[in-house]
């Protein structure tokens, strides 16, 4: 295989084994592979690398020796460097300007024959080596501008021939390029299942495709970040840190258009650490952008084509999402889980079902150069392969009709199965069966996302069966999502104890368990709401803890308790509404508990709403929160007086096991469930 493709794309692959582990990995890997294909031979390799990794070493300039670097060139009068070079066109000198970030410098003269040699100067920056000179004779609107360059060597290919590459991938079969590609990304495939490859894949699509909005969440060291870091100096990864509308899409300050405009995908990275300046706003642009590709700061309407990937870390329990998860959105940020949002994204990820990354976990053979293979990506994105085998399948509902589903579901299968049929079948040369596993994955994607639409708002997003149909067989595809089949298992205390409390809430159309624990500590006064909890049940702790504070003595609670405790209140495995207020009652009994260290029956569960006076208010979903109780083995349900007749039309093999007690003040409440001495 590995002589196959080398005869096939002669100096166009690489053995990536020599890639890992060079000792010079702070280097982007297209800038190593360039130098091992032009500079190292198979016989000789290691020799060769050692002299590659010396000139490296002496002629890259790291941040810190920046100062150093140019009084070197001040002195010396000329230098070669190794770096990144970009530049633009200042219109208003009608003059091209160079700017060098290792030496700390944006007005470097540059010839305009490097510039028309080497046009990708101008779209992002080339690495390569820069023969600089230093005059300070060269003044430039009565400033000295004395850096100077007088040669550039890229690393990187500065022309490619898509439709070469596309006339050369019929020689391959679909399982020998599929193995390709993922060794061109770095990974070994002989580890993985077909399935894992295509997913890894999946990874790439927001490089081939343009305004592509993906989600990955998946456990740590999966590599999550490995692929956009490496393979495309097109991608920007933005980890953690802070985000504003000036960075991402329009410095109105200075009319600069940011990575949106620019990359051809921004990766956000760590989602759940990124700091994003006035959410609501960025949130309400992002919305806008992913829906029609533009974006509007000030006056301005710009049309951009980057995509947008996000990713963050989601525990695993076995092979699939930890139970703990009431949607497998839960780890995004708060202000993230919006329904308008989270409705434009395109497909879901599920990074969980991806190796995670070993040092056995790397390609052990050819692949494309990284630089190659970043510009093949690029020059995808502006050609249509999906136009011409688009008449061949329907995109369905399978519960509802045949050929109706929403706008946004069809768009988003679209661009994904687009993205695959660029990377896969560039040529447009795809069978049947081909298509139907193309076609399989992609509705698959956006499932995860209805799915999950579903859970949070059932009233809103009804549950669909998203698939396709062959038309020439009629055959019907239904994707299998091994993570629909999740089940949350809630099990109830084995004994009474201080702050564990049960509720009861109702996710989608049937009823569960709410399992809280609740803990008080010496502290200034804080409540600390941990896990699932949504701004509805926020607000319920709040009104619980303006209750005890006002019935303190009432309640034998030391009036000072907001002063001089802290009261942590975790949500533990359990499904909680995005917006329910019926856990008042729930979360009155366990703080009290905690401050009064009295324990909590193990065998009652309860619901109900409170106000500030401690009267319970009527909930919905009764019968569907008793079900829960039942089916989870609870004794005893408390539940609003005003939900009894309601309560009491379930059959009669759950009223005759399961005690329904009605309430109409939490006073009540604590007197059933509380344990005094």
């Amino acid at each position: 295989m590995n002589t196959k493709l080398k005869d096939i794309f002669k100096g166009k692959v690489v053995n990536k084994a020599h890639t890992i582990n060079t000792g010079v990995d702070e280097f982007p890997r297209y800038v190593l592979e360039y130098l091992i294909d032009n500079y190292c031979s198979e016989e000789t390799f290691h020799e060769d690398m050692e002299k590659v990794v010396r000139r490296l070493k002496e002629t890259f300039v790291y941040g810190a020796e920046a100062e150093k670097i140019r009084h070197y060139i001040r002195e010396n009068r000329t230098h070669s460097v190794i770096a990144s070079l970009e530049a633009r066109l200042v219109e208003t000198e009608d003059k091209y300007w160079g700017t060098i970030s290792a030496i700390n410098e944006n007005f470097v003269n540059i010839p305009e024959s490097v510039v028309r040699q080497y046009p990708m100067l101008l779209s992002g920056g080339m690495w390569g080596t820069i023969e600089l000179t230093y005059d300070e004779n060269e003044i430039h609107n009565k400033k000295i501008r004395p850096f100077k360059i007088t040669g550039f060597t890229p690393f990187q290919v500065s022309v490619i021939n898509l439709d070469e590459y596309i006339q050369r991938r019929k020689e391959f079969s679909t399982d020998e390029w599929v193995d390709i590609l993922v060794n061109s990304c770095g990974l070994d495939p002989l580890g993985m299942t077909r399935r894992q490859k295509l997913l890894y894949l999946c990874r790439c699509i927001p490089l081939v495709e343009t305004n592509v909005n993906m989600v990955e969440l998946a456990p740590r060291e999966t590599g999550k970040t490995y692929l956009y870091r490496n393979i495309s100096y097109y991608a920007h990864v933005l980890s953690g840190g802070k985000a504003t509308p000036a960075q991402l899409f329009i410095n109105l300050n200075t009319g600069r258009i940011g990575e949106v405009g620019v990359r051809d995908a921004v990766v956000f990275d760590e989602i759940a650490n990124t700091d994003f300046t006035d959410p609501k706003s960025f949130v309400s642009i992002m919305q806008g952008y992913m829906q029609d590709a533009k974006f509007s700061r000030g006056k301005k309407e710009i049309l951009a084509f980057a995509s947008l990937v996000f990713v963050g870390n989601l525990d695993v329990q076995g092979n699939l999402p930890h139970e703990k998860y009431y949607h497998l959105f839960e780890p995004l940020p708060d202000f993230l889980q919006v329904i308008a949002f989270l409705d434009r994204v395109h497909g879901y990820l599920p990074g969980w079902e991806i190796p995670k990354l070993t040092p056995t976990s790397y390609s052990k053979d050819y692949g494309f150069i990284t630089d190659y293979f970043c510009e093949i990506m690029h020059e995808l994105r502006r050609i249509d392969i999906l136009g011409a085998v688009r008449p061949r399948f329907d995109v369905v509902d399978h519960v509802k009709s045949t050929h109706g589903i929403s706008g946004r579901d069809q768009r988003a299968i679209m661009k994904t199965a687009s993205g695959l049929l660029k990377l896969v079948h560039p040529d447009g040369k795809v069978s049947d069966e081909e298509l139907e596993d193309i076609l399989s994955l992609s509705c698959e994607l956006r499932q995860r996302v209805r799915d999950q639409l579903h859970l949070i708002a059932p009233g809103e997003y009804d549950r669909i069966s998203l698939g396709g149909i062959i038309k020439s067989s009629g055959k019907r595809i239904i994707p299998e999502l091994p993570d629909s089949k999740r089940v949350q298992r809630v099990t109830l205390p084995d004994k009474p104890s201080v702050g564990e409390v049960i509720g009861l809430a109702v996710e989608g159309d049937h009823g569960c368990i709410l399992h809280f624990e609740m803990q008080a500590a010496k502290g200034s006064g804080r409540i600390v709401p941990l896990g699932s909890m949504q701004r509805v049940m926020r607000e319920s702790i709040e009104a619980a803890a303006q209750y005890i504070r006002a019935k303190s003595g009432d309640l034998g609670v030391s009036p000072e308790w907001r002063q001089s405790f802290d009261i942590a209140i975790l949500a533990t495995y359990m499904g909680v509404p995005k917006e329910g207020s019926s856990a008042g009652i729930t979360l009155v009994t366990g703080i009290v508990s905690a401050l009064k260290k009295s324990p909590v029956r193990n065998d009652v569960a309860m619901t109900g709403e409170i106000t500030i006076m401690g009267k319970v208010l009527p909930v919905g979903g009764i019968q569907q929160k008793v079900r829960a109780a039942y089916d989870a083995g609870v004794k005893e349900v408390i539940l609003p007086a005003d939900n009894i007749k309601e309560a009491n039309g379930l059959p009669s093999y759950i009223l005759e096991s399961i005690k329904l007690t009605p309430v109409t003040t939490i006073e009540e409440v604590l007197q059933i469930v509380l344990i005094t001495n």
